[in-house]
């Protein structure tokens, strides 16, 4: 009930009362106790539990293709065309988009678009939790479940510094070319891996290795190369941290390129 009576207090603000703003938010949000997680989820932000090294449980995006959700739409009144509401909205389940919610005669969870989350209940597991993640789909878009879940477990072993894996993350979706927005929740358990010596030595020891490779690179071509040709000849390389790949170190590299190449500094794009 929660999440209806936030999407009908919303409607009453001037601004969406007056059709001014047209503006819709998903919501992926989760209450941690002792024994449970409970999560609710409305549209296609996701939120992922990894549970002895693997994304274990995962929420499931609100697409206007899924089944059930396409059937509430057409019983609206709506279509499903490329893949999208009218044609339009990406996403089935929102708060706000109240154009897709004026439809007569219908309750709040029958419209083209409905405000009412799925919710999962999951039993807590103390030996085998490590994490939860809540994040939007900027980071779903270019980065699969098991790709976030690897990626994070390789940085909590380099460090606990949640808020700097994090942000380490949203980097390394944005150098995989995410144009969309980007926000992530962590939330570790105490399964989580903890900080190894022997990890934390095998990143410095990555760090030098790219330095070496990049300086060898451009000692050869340094007037020629430019920073995406680089990029391309590194990608094949096996060092790069799991489910992040080369865009995990691109910062790495590209401060190392933009040292010996100041010339170029400019061109460099945070962009593939």
């Amino acid at each position: 009930m929660g999440f209806l009576k936030l999407d009908n207090t919303l409607r009453t603000k001037p601004e969406f009362a007056c059709g001014q703003d047209k503006a819709g938010s998903t919501a992926v949000c989760a209450l941690v106790s002792p024994k449970q997680v409970f999560i609710a989820n409305c549209g296609d932000s996701r939120a992922i539990i990894c549970r002895k090294g693997k994304a274990d449980f995962s929420t499931q995006d609100h697409k206007p293709i899924l089944p059930a959700e396409k059937e509430r739409i057409q019983n609206a009144g709506g279509t499903v065309m490329i893949q999208r509401v009218n044609g339009s909205l990406a996403v089935s389940r929102a708060l706000g988009d109240y154009e897709y919610k004026n439809v007569e005669g219908r309750g709040p969870c029958e419209q083209l678009v409905s405000p009412e989350p799925e919710v999962f209940i999951q039993d807590r597991d103390e030996e085998n939790d490590e994490f939860l993640v809540l994040a939007c789909d900027g980071i779903w878009d270019v980065m699969s479940n098991e790709d976030v879940c690897d990626y994070i477990q390789s940085l909590l072993l380099i460090t606990d510094d949640l808020e700097h894996i994090t942000n380490q993350v949203i980097d390394t979706c944005l150098y995989k070319g995410s144009r969309d927005n980007m926000s992530i929740v962590l939330v570790t358990f105490p399964g989580a891996p903890k900080p190894s010596p022997e990890a934390i030595r095998k990143d410095k020891a990555l760090n030098s290795i790219l330095d070496k490779i990049v300086r060898e690179a451009l000692r050869v071509n340094r007037d020629n190369m430019d920073f995406d040709e680089l990029l391309r000849g590194m990608s094949a390389l096996p060092y790069f941290p799991p489910g992040g790949g080369i865009s995990a170190k691109r910062s790495v590299i590209e401060s190392i390129y933009k040292e010996l190449c100041p010339q170029h500094a400019d061109s460099v794009s945070m962009y593939p």
